[in-house]
């Protein structure tokens, strides 16, 4: 697997356990559970014809990486501007695991002053309601990472890409 930061790898490992690697039922999702990376997450439905996907919960960071709170709000709604591009394929990604019932964990430029400097990491976990694939956690990781001239990503401050262990201290 290539790397990914520490907390959107333990909110994996964690959906991964509750079903064997299938796509879990909201009810086995317990917020306890994963309780330093509630700040990141954020618990979203899908709705069907059109696809669309409501933000029914965000954490406090999320909610202070995007200026106000998300809940109500629909990810199309964001469609233009600087992350048009973004938004229009994580739509994809997300109506794919409204189907498909798989995770999927990306990363997208970060449309400040400098994108290529700075990447927004994400994690997506499908969840069943009632046997039905209706709902998803979310996570993001806003850390800073740089873009190796092979390629490759690494962390520009590995310590900031730790939020699970900075917020048990």
């Amino acid at each position: 697997m290539q790397w990914v930061p520490k907390n959107i790898a333990m909110l994996s490992d964690y959906w991964q356990g509750l079903a064997g690697g299938e796509t879990p039922e909201r009810r086995q999702f317990q917020v306890e559970d994963v309780q330093p990376l509630l700040p990141f997450l954020m618990l979203c439905d899908f709705e069907a014809n059109p696809f669309r996907l409501r933000y029914r919960l965000s954490g406090t960071r999320v909610d202070e990486m995007t200026g106000f709170n998300l809940a109500g709000r629909y990810l199309d709604e964001f469609a233009d501007g600087e992350y048009g591009v973004a938004v229009k394929e994580m739509l994809g990604y997300y109506e794919e695991a409204s189907r498909t019932g798989r995770p999927r964990v990306w990363s997208y430029p970060w449309a400040g002053t400098n994108p290529s400097l700075k990447l927004i990491w994400a994690g997506m976990f499908p969840l069943k309601v009632d046997g039905r694939i209706a709902q998803c956690i979310s996570i993001e990781d806003y850390g800073d990472y740089n873009t190796r001239e092979d390629g490759r990503i690494e962390p520009i401050d590995p310590m900031r890409r730790d939020w699970a262990r900075l917020y048990r201290e």
